[in-house]
């Protein structure tokens, strides 16, 4: 069992470095598809086209509510109105896969990807029928989150970092929107899918919102030294596989790096040189203030190199996380990608505050917001210190926080 949850991780974690590198000669949306909505991704990499008359209802539905809405559209919420995703409809579409998983061979094969990529974890326990329309829920409601949020102008679920950047009523978002949608009406083939997740897209775009694929392929940029080290390591020297340092996030504009973030890597930088891992990880997007031009990761990597004057290739950056829960998740989800031995503890280096926090009160809200816990195990070891076991939920993309699903 514990064999084949590891080959599992694996392949998701490969396929994730494969898509990034081949999304990387395509459109930008291409790689922001993959990382919030694997599934529909995975459908076009393949070159499925799902065929029935469900599909062709909602394809010829959404394309005349596309129509009128360039018509009728006053503001850019009518629009994200007119292109969401119905209850009933997304029932009717898992109804409709459902019945091409048990019949037809091509799509079987590609629910088998969905199974083995890690990607819909929270549903492995389930047979292929529920795997595929659990998957393809996810997927429509992210789709429709991502409207709500950056069309609409929904109240995201942290408004203070994830809100929409433009007014309600400007209309040179209005028109933009128009734009684009009138560019994907042009196009010849279309899926059952493809205006509002297209449409979803170009507004993550037109938000400035692309931090979930900054800095990517990692492992060929900011991580490339520390990816090529991990294959020599002999893990057995170590007690944990990294230490992890969540970032904090500075409130005043034009502040690179928190004094107080700093401290976090100096305590680190301690266990580092007590050969308590061979990798320290730091993790922190670009978070507070709202859409700084400063990533935590970077800045705390910078800090390490140039001021501790620690080893680049000993420090791995982790610049998407927007907050305490996912800085383990996407930490977690470093050990799968760089092979690391996820049955060695990781160990959390950070201030009595936020320790306080991880052990305390954070279980409750990732479990709101996630799902699931990230780790198998925990335990605080001081006022600042903490080990856990990862968990390879971790692996579950969430489309409902398409900063960093």
């Amino acid at each position: 069992m514990k064999y084949q949850l590891i080959r599992i991780c694996f392949c998701w974690l490969l396929l994730a470095t494969v898509s990034v590198q081949l999304a990387a000669q395509s459109k930008k949306e291409s790689l922001l598809q993959r990382k919030n909505f694997f599934m529909l991704y995975l459908l076009e990499q393949e070159g499925v086209r799902p065929v029935g008359q469900t599909f062709e209802i909602l394809r010829s539905r959404l394309q005349q509510d596309a129509q009128q809405a360039l018509i009728n559209c006053q503001d850019a919420a009518c629009f994200g109105r007119a292109l969401s995703i119905t209850e009933s409809e997304i029932e009717s579409v898992g109804n409709e896969l459902v019945q091409l998983t048990l019949s037809n061979a091509a799509w079987k094969k590609l629910v088998g990807q969905l199974r083995t990529s890690g990607a819909y974890n929270l549903f492995a326990a389930d047979a292929d029928t529920g795997l595929v329309r659990k998957a393809w829920r996810a997927d429509a409601q992210g789709v429709n989150y991502a409207l709500g949020t950056y069309v609409e102008g929904k109240t995201p679920l942290y408004p203070k970092i994830d809100s929409i950047s433009f007014d309600k009523n400007d209309q040179e978002f209005r028109n933009e929107i128009a734009a684009k949608l009138q560019k994907q009406l042009s196009q010849k083939k279309t899926t059952f899918y493809s205006l509002p997740l297209q449409l979803a897209l170009d507004a993550l775009q037109l938000n400035g919102r692309d931090e979930a694929i900054r800095y990517e392929p990692l492992t060929k940029k900011e991580n490339a030294a520390a990816y090529k080290k991990a294959a020599k390591i002999n893990w057995q020297s170590y007690k944990y596989s990294m230490i992890l340092v969540p970032g904090l996030g500075p409130e005043q504009p034009g502040v690179k790096l928190d004094p107080n973030g700093a401290k976090r890597c100096d305590s680190a930088a301690v266990r580092y040189h007590a050969g308590l891992a061979p990798f320290l990880v730091v993790s922190g997007g670009h978070v507070h203030p709202n859409k700084t031009p400063y990533c935590e990761a970077i800045e705390m990597k910078k800090y390490m190199v140039e001021v501790l004057k620690i080893p680049a290739s000993a420090i791995i950056i982790e610049p998407h996380a927007r907050h305490t829960t996912t800085n383990l998740r996407n930490a977690n989800r470093l050990v799968f990608l760089f092979k690391m031995p996820s049955d060695k503890p990781v160990l959390i280096v950070s201030d009595a505050s936020q320790t306080k926090y991880i052990n305390g009160n954070m279980k409750l809200r990732i479990q709101k917001e996630l799902g699931y816990l990230p780790f198998q195990s925990i335990k605080q070891l001081s006022s600042t210190e903490t080990e856990y076991l990862p968990s390879v939920n971790s692996l579950q993309i969430n489309p409902i926080d398409p900063l960093d699903p």
